[in-house]
């Protein structure tokens, strides 16, 4: 049985799975945030961004912090996503929300959301490397279609070497950025 788990564990997705979890559930390494943000759309996204790059105190765990936003949990999906070249935390995340939800589709929303669309709620949680933390969540919120959005930045992600910098496509180094993204949907 040992031998077993450890041929599965040689392969790539459930590994990649693993360190997923590790990374996204690491709650002592949790930054929260405190700005908000408007925008001209009719939609509704406030964040909690990382300013005074602070840790926050083990009395508000990220499980609270989630239910005084989303009080009705209907579904939480998990996606990770890498900038190979450039170096930007913010492609990375947008890949990894992106990667989060693109295979689903839920279109009993409005029969199970009080409210419908516009009642519809978004927690999520973005593992990024601190080198690679200053982010625009703006462009991260653009990833979501309908409803009111919060993020939480976790340090986490992974710093992967790309084998190669090439300055044509932005690269300053051989970096490669990677985020995992956990978003939890409901109202």
């Amino acid at each position: 049985m040992t031998l077993g788990l450890a041929r599965n564990l040689s392969s790539p997705i459930p590994f990649l799975l693993l360190v997923t979890l590790l990374v996204i559930s690491n709650i002592p390494l949790v930054q929260s945030f405190t700005t908000s943000l408007s925008f001209a759309t009719p939609q509704k996204h406030s964040y909690f961004q990382n300013l005074a790059m602070s840790v926050s105190d083990d009395t508000t765990s990220v499980q609270s912090r989630m239910e005084s936003h989303v009080k009705e949990v209907l579904f939480i999906e998990c996606g990770f996503g890498n900038d190979q070249h450039g170096q930007t935390g913010t492609k990375a995340a947008v890949r990894a929300c992106r990667n989060a939800i693109e295979f689903n589709s839920i279109p009993s929303v409005n029969k199970l959301v009080p409210g419908g669309y516009d009642a519809l709620k978004l927690f999520v949680i973005l593992a990024i490397p601190p080198k690679y933390q200053e982010i625009d969540l703006d462009q991260v919120a653009k990833v979501f279609p309908y409803g009111d959005v919060k993020f939480e930045i976790q340090d986490g992600g992974m710093v992967a070497p790309s084998g190669i910098a090439i300055e044509a496509l932005g690269d300053t180094n051989q970096d490669m950025v990677v985020v995992c993204a956990s978003v939890t949907v409901g109202y």
